[in-house]
């Protein structure tokens, strides 16, 4: 059976997209609600939940404070705003 250590590797979070990352989350919240799996995994993977609900957290709130500047700009859709991560892509 996997350590905790060999599952916390599996999952890169600062590389998934909010999708994935969030069918990653729901993977996990399925799998402890299941049971079955032993203490080590149980923890390994509710921290793995925690950090993924936290990086899903961030990219909600960067979308809403993008919405809302760009709603400042005449009530209107004016202004293209690029997400903070957005910014060092080309």
């Amino acid at each position: 059976m996997e350590n905790k250590k060999e599952f916390e590797k599996k999952i890169k979070i600062e590389e998934l997209d909010f999708e994935s990352a969030l069918a990653k989350l729901q993977k996990i919240v399925d799998d402890l609600e299941e049971g079955g799996n032993d203490l080590d995994k149980t923890l390994a993977e509710f921290s793995q939940g925690m950090k993924l609900l936290k990086f899903c957290h961030q990219k909600l709130d960067k979308a809403e404070s993008k919405i809302e500047l760009m709603l400042k700009e005449n009530q209107e859709f004016t202004k293209e705003v690029a997400f903070e991560s957005e910014l060092g892509e080309d």
